[in-house]
């Protein structure tokens, strides 16, 4: 059975063994690379490791005192929440319909599968669902664990509905197959960014900007 990768296509590492070389010693220190990466990256503002405290229940008068809160106490409540479960607030009742539709967007990726191994296609499924449902503003997106290289395409419609959408802090880091995925020309009309973190990527060429 052929050796799995994290960062090492197989063509490439059929190429290596061919030339004598040890594909498995570039995935590891390529692996070392991504994980300093990652390690210096913003956290993003919103956690799936939270822990709820719970108490004892009170007897219930049956009135939902929560949705009574103003529209902008339920937003902030909601723009705490990882996005997955931020959507699905609009479940609990009509009056949280439209709230997470109107809050603006923290998108972590990572939150959105069940690990951080998660196949590309995938990840690059959710997060298309997800920028399509949510009518902005976007106060920050992190995308950081797809291999973008055959998704080139998707990322520039991704660029454009967060450039239309008014995305203010951006992570964008590509995971490798060692090979050189050009940064979509696209990024940089984005006039509202105000933190933009980019990591694996091929600049484009300046005089074209």
């Amino acid at each position: 059975m052929a050796s799995r990768f994290s960062n090492v296509d197989p063509v490439t590492a059929a190429d290596m063994r061919r030339q004598g070389l040890d594909p498995h010693e570039l995935d590891r220190s390529t692996e070392q690379l991504m994980s300093l990466i990652h390690g210096n990256l913003p956290d993003p503002p919103v956690s799936t490791t939270a822990r709820l405290t719970a108490f004892r229940a009170r007897p219930s008068d049956g009135v939902d005192r929560i949705s009574r809160l103003s529209d902008a106490l339920l937003r902030d409540i909601v723009s705490r929440l990882p996005v997955k479960d931020a959507a699905r607030t609009a479940a609990l009742a009509a009056r949280w319909r439209g709230i997470w539709r109107s809050t603006p967007l923290v998108l972590v990726d990572t939150h959105l599968v069940s690990s951080a191994r998660a196949s590309t296609p995938d990840v690059i499924a959710a997060v298309s669902r997800v920028l399509a449902a949510h009518q902005g503003p976007f106060r920050c997106v992190h995308l950081t664990c797809s291999r973008m290289g055959a998704y080139q395409a998707q990322l520039k419609r991704w660029l454009r509905l967060l450039a239309a959408r008014g995305v203010q802090e951006l992570v964008l880091v590509n995971r490798p197959w060692l090979r050189e995925v050009p940064l979509p020309k696209t990024l940089f009309t984005i006039s509202t960014l105000t933190r933009l973190y980019i990591g694996v990527w091929k600049f484009p060429d300046a005089a074209g900007l």
